[in-house]
């Protein structure tokens, strides 16, 4: 009652009322408006005094948004018997976004001499959920985010005519902390998100000291200085790296306030904070009170309402859903699967599928992505084929970063395991992916490894969606603007037998899955590995289109499958299979390795079919390396960073047969013949070292152990050492054999080139450096040596026959040192076949043979050397016995016949059928022959040549010069030699 008397007179003061009203302070005259403006004047002056009303400007205030005004009442209504005041302290708020909150305490005061001492307990309420406007917010699926909270608080304060010391408590209760997703975690629900959503009630507390300022006295100017701790540990985050932790860990701040009073009834304050979680905030506060302002003194903050947080101080960031700009900006949907997850799941980030199929069931809708977890890094549960069952769908592996194209945040990282250790698949039954493009076109399958299936990835129909797809504007990237099916980041291993990499099937074959039906459109790989797969490493085969277009970049690497790459039965399209350097940020490298197993096969593609593969290495490989049979497809293979070609088995480094294929071939070449290798564990001796005062080194194995094959009866074998290559570097034979080791002593000892050993004598199947076979118009087979590092050849040559008319066979660059019957067979031939820097130093019948022409074959030589040692061989040998007749040109410098034989001429050129008319015109530097001078054959020219035979620098027979007249039989051609 006493502090109702005391407010009372303290409100009456008549120079109060006047401060307070300023120029309305006159009597009012007559009319509805002038009388409400006396009674509010009345009011002021004789009113109890205890109303006022603010307005708090903030953009950023301490844990809240916007500015917002308050009507507020201190009213006094009860006095202890032990001198204290007690009033109540109310305040309504409403926020410019239209959130109502408020504060209702009970506040205790009383004097300490000449000091002031408060007590106040609060139940604060805060409704304003709305101060984070997300009108026309792209994204903003979950909308505000915000929610209604209330508070316990418990303030102090301790006020004296020279300063104040302040503190509050703020005790968030019920529910105060919601969440969606979390930091660094894409995943919320099936959304994938831009931002992670958080509203909190923060608890904490305060503490301030105050002090006047003289300066401002005046106007009751004080600073004051505070600090801040606020957090929530009551609710941790559920995923993401941040798992486990507080959704606001416990942080600090620091404040300063001025306060002034303008007049008796204005009063204003100005606050800034920071921190390290909301950084710099603040506000501006100016608050009228009826009555006068109650900071002047002492006495007069009996009535000032107890300084603290009006908003409860939340931590909040809106959640912001990523959304698809290809599809209308709907937002990404992600099914999640992951094999260590309970049982039951529902494809959610918290509760996802433990199987695979179970992520495949669920993605019903164009644009899903099923999101696969390594997970126990096994492939149980992955273990099944995944089938794409609508356009655009996404088949992602954790693991590796998946740039996701969105419009609400840009390119996105979905990606939660940066370890590089993806997801393993596994089908030993079938294939672990199908694409069908009649159900699912453009498709997109990352950050996978698969390993041991049928098939790692089978597709068949079209591929491409027709709708374009944004990605990462970097060279390995899923952007489409066709909606081309996209594989990055998978790997395919192989583990028994029966299976193939990648499967691109056309279904004409035969040999497809039923129901395949014709490739059309893109696909793409990059950064893909094929590796150990036993039937194919990569497959494109049956009926494609011409808009079909496959790209490969990545390796494709087998050691015992049937074809490391095998093209066959298309119709039509474009097959680009490692070709040049591998796009920027690969980390696998572009290659198409054979060591061992098949090399390369093209059957039976239509003259609508490019194929070009690059970066090639077929080591070892059994039977040809590169085969083309019954084809007419353009195709174009280079060693470029690869091995090329080294073998030593039977068959061709590059054979084709049939068809009318235009092949390149770009790319070093090392063949040899087949070695009729020992099958014992040899080992053999190296020659005898230095004496020195230690034991000897051990026997040093030159095959793979096998089968015992030698024994004591085979002492006196006679043996040929080999090279790596399979050439002869020396012979020998076998002197000893040790009993107990298997131990081969050898005489001669071996040399360190030599790595096989062989029977003498037994002759092993041919290897043709080229074998060309009834080739049709317009086919064109080209070999192209590297610049000064021509093919070697220690086989059986060159192997062309029944080449038809309109075709050409063109080597450049070759170093034949042939154990075969020729270095150069061409046989039945018509069409063009064109040499270039041909050296051949093997043969036992022919250098060059060209025999029975049929139909006009055209032979064209630059650079031709050919140097032989056998008894039995011609250097250039060209017969007829059928066709219409045939020319051969053999141009420019560098061109030389030797031969060693004593019975064989070194050139001979004859036709014995009516039309078989070989016409020359041919120059050699030098022709030296070594049988007798004298006896017309060191060249021999049949009656129906015809043309010029030129040698421009030295012509020898038996060691001196020699002439036309007694050293060749030049026939119906014009032999010219240099005069003796």
């Amino acid at each position: 009652m006493t502090l109702t008397l005391v407010a009372a007179g303290m409100a009456a003061a008549p120079s109060w009322a006047e401060a307070q009203m300023g120029q309305m302070g006159m009597a009012p005259t007559g009319g509805i408006v002038n009388r409400a403006v006396g009674s509010i004047q009345g009011l002021n002056v004789n009113g109890p005094g205890w109303l006022y009303y603010g307005i708090n400007a903030a953009d950023r205030g301490l844990g809240y948004n916007g500015s917002y005004m308050t009507l507020g009442g201190f009213i006094p209504y009860a006095e202890d018997d032990m001198g204290g005041f007690w009033a109540a302290d109310l305040r309504g708020h409403l926020s410019e976004y239209g959130g109502f909150f408020s504060n209702l305490g009970a506040v205790r005061k009383q004097f300490l001499g000449g000091t002031l001492l408060g007590v106040g307990v609060y139940w604060d309420y805060d409704g304003d959920m709305n101060q984070y406007p997300v009108m026309g917010v792209a994204g903003a699926q979950f909308g505000q985010f915000g929610h209604t909270y209330n508070q316990v608080g418990i303030s102090g304060e301790w006020l004296t005519d020279y300063g104040n010391l302040r503190s509050n408590g703020y005790i968030p209760v019920g529910s105060t902390g919601y969440t969606a997703g979390g930091p660094n975690y894409p995943f919320f629900q099936n959304f994938i998100m831009c931002d992670y959503g958080l509203d909190a009630a923060l608890a904490g507390a305060d503490l301030e000291v105050g002090v006047y300022v003289p300066a401002l006295a005046d106007w009751a100017g004080m600073i004051s200085v505070g600090g801040y701790a606020l957090g929530n540990s009551r609710y941790d985050w559920q995923a993401g790296p941040a798992a486990g932790e507080d959704i606001v860990p416990w942080f600090g701040g620091v404040y300063t306030r001025l306060d002034m009073t303008f007049a008796q009834n204005w009063d204003f304050s100005l606050q800034y904070n920071n921190d390290s979680y909301f950084d710099s905030t603040g506000f501006a506060r100016l608050t009228y009170r009826m009555g006068g302002s109650r900071r002047r003194n002492v006495p007069d903050q009996v009535e000032q309402p107890m300084m603290r947080n009006e908003h409860i101080v939340r931590a909040h960031q809106t959640p912001i859903v990523a959304l698809n700009p290809d599809n209308g900006n709907q937002p990404w949907r992600v099914i999640h699967v992951n094999n260590a997850a309970a049982a039951g799941g529902d494809g959610t980030a918290a509760r996802p599928f433990d199987t695979l199929a179970g992520g495949d069931a669920a993605a019903t809708s164009p644009w899903d992505i099923v999101f696969v977890d390594r997970g126990t890094g096994t492939p149980v549960g992955y273990d099944t084929p995944f089938s794409f069952n609508e356009a655009n769908q996404f088949l992602i592996g954790d693991g590796q970063p998946f740039l996701l194209n969105t419009s609400t945040c840009g390119l996105l990282n979905i990606a939660t395991n940066s370890s590089g250790a993806r997801p393993k698949l596994s089908n030993p039954s079938g294939a672990s992916i199908v694409i069908d493009g009649s159900l699912a076109p453009g498709a997109v399958v990352s950050s996978l490894d698969i390993t041991g299936s049928t098939t790692g990835i089978y597709t068949t129909g079209s591929l491409s969606s027709g709708n374009s797809r944004g990605g990462p504007n970097t060279p390995i990237s899923y952007a489409s603007p066709t909606g081309d099916t996209v594989v990055t980041n998978v790997s395919i291993t192989g583990t028994g037998s029966g299976q193939t990499g990648v499967f691109l099937d056309g279904g004409s074959s035969g040999t497809g899955i039923p129901g395949a039906t014709p490739l059309d459109g893109g696909i793409r790989f990059f950064n893909t590995a094929v590796t150990a797969t036993t039937l194919f490493g990569v497959r494109v085969s049956g009926d494609s289109t011409s808009n079909f277009r496959a790209d490969y970049s990545g390796t494709i690497a087998t050691s015992a499958a049937e074809n490391v790459l095998l093209v066959d039965g298309m119709t039509g399209g474009r097959v680009n299979i490692a070709v040049g350097t591998a796009p920027g940020g690969s980390t696998v490298p572009n290659a198409v390795t054979a060591t061992g197993g098949g090399g390369i096969r093209l059957l039976a593609n239509s003259s609508d079919t490019t194929v070009n593969i690059g970066n090639v290495s077929l080591v070892k490989t059994a039977g040809n390396a590169i085969e083309v049979q019954r084809d007419q497809a353009t195709t174009v293979i280079r060693a470029d960073n690869g091995q090329g070609i080294i073998r030593a088995t039977a068959g061709a480094a590059v054979a084709v047969a049939e068809g009318s294929p235009r092949l390149t071939y770009d790319g070093p070449i090392v063949n040899a013949r087949e070695p009729v290798a020992l099958t014992a564990p040899i080992v053999g001796t190296l020659p005898p070292p230095v004496p020195v005062p230690v034991p000897p080194p051990p026997p040093v194995p030159l095959i793979p152990p096998g089968s015992q094959w030698f024994n004591s009866a085979q002492v006196g074998q006679s043996v040929e050492y080999l090279d790596a290559t399979g050439a002869v570097v020396g012979t020998g034979a076998i002197a000893s054999i040790d009993p107990v080791t298997g131990a081969v002593g050898l005489t001669p000892a071996i040399t360190t080139a030599t790595t096989q050993l062989r029977r003498a004598g037994v002759s092993p199947n041919p290897s043709y450096l080229l074998s060309v076979t009834d080739v049709l118009s317009p086919g064109e087979i080209t070999l192209l040596s590297p610049p000064g590092n021509p093919f070697t050849d220690a086989g059986d040559g060159i192997f062309v026959a029944d080449l038809a008319a309109g075709t050409k066979v063109k080597v450049i660059g070759a170093n034949i040192t042939s154990v075969g019957a020729n270095g150069i067979l061409v046989n039945r031939s018509a069409g063009e076949v064109d040499f270039r820097r041909i050296t051949i130093t093997g043969a036992s019948t022919a250098g060059v043979a060209l025999l029975q022409s049929e139909g006009g074959l055209d032979a064209k030589f630059q650079q031709l050397s050919i140097s032989l040692s056998r008894q039995s061989a011609t250097g250039f040998l060209a017969s007829t016995t059928t066709g219409a007749g045939y020319g051969i040109l053999v141009d420019g410098p560098g061109n030389a016949i030797s031969t060693a034989s004593t019975s064989q001429p070194a050139v001979s050129i004859e036709a014995s059928g009516a039309n078989g008319l070989p016409l020359l015109d041919m120059l050699f530097g030098n022709v030296a022959s070594a049988v007798t001078s004298g006896g017309n054959d060191a060249m021999l020219f049949g009656p129906g040549a015809s043309g010029t035979f030129t040698v421009s620098g030295a012509f020898t027979v038996g060691g001196s010069p020699g002439t036309v007249a007694a050293d060749v039989t030049p026939g119906g051609a014009t032999v010219i030699v240099p005069a003796p």
